[in-house]
């Protein structure tokens, strides 16, 4: 059910990133993608033969303050695919990715507005242990 994407995956991806990514053209996040998974980058999905109705996009870094982490880039589904538990689904398979790889931590970012993500997030055993600060250069 779970599949971890590549190249050819790309097109079929593109509608739901785009629900999380909306500034971004098709073009670019194709462009993107490409160079993600050239880094390391890893994207989980769960759709069928032509679009993904969910995805997870992850990556393993290591940090002085949390060691070997799982970060999670990107957690959306498509509207018309809500409260099915794909969601759940994803974040359990990044997790089992993370044991696998002997991550000492799992950890992800997500704008303030996303309530419905939060809820999700805490009910999943997340807690909120810090604050993000950022800016465009």
């Amino acid at each position: 059910m779970i599949q971890l994407a590549n190249n050819n995956d790309i097109p079929k991806l593109i509608p739901v990133l785009k629900v999380l990514r909306p500034t971004r053209s098709e073009e670019e996040l194709a462009k993107l993608l490409e160079i993600l998974f050239d880094e390391s980058y890893k994207l989980a999905f769960i759709g069928d033969e032509n679009m993904a109705f969910a995805a997870i996009g992850f990556r393993i870094q290591t940090f002085l303050y949390s060691g070997k982490t799982l970060y999670v880039d990107d957690l959306v589904t498509l509207e018309s695919h809500r409260k099915k538990g794909y969601g759940k689904l994803l974040l359990d398979f990044a997790k089992e990715y993370a044991k696998e790889r002997n991550c000492e931590t799992f950890s992800l970012d997500s704008g303030m507005m996303r309530k419905d993500a939060h809820r999700l997030y805490l009910n999943e055993g997340l807690f909120i242990d810090s604050l993000h600060f950022a800016c465009k250069i």
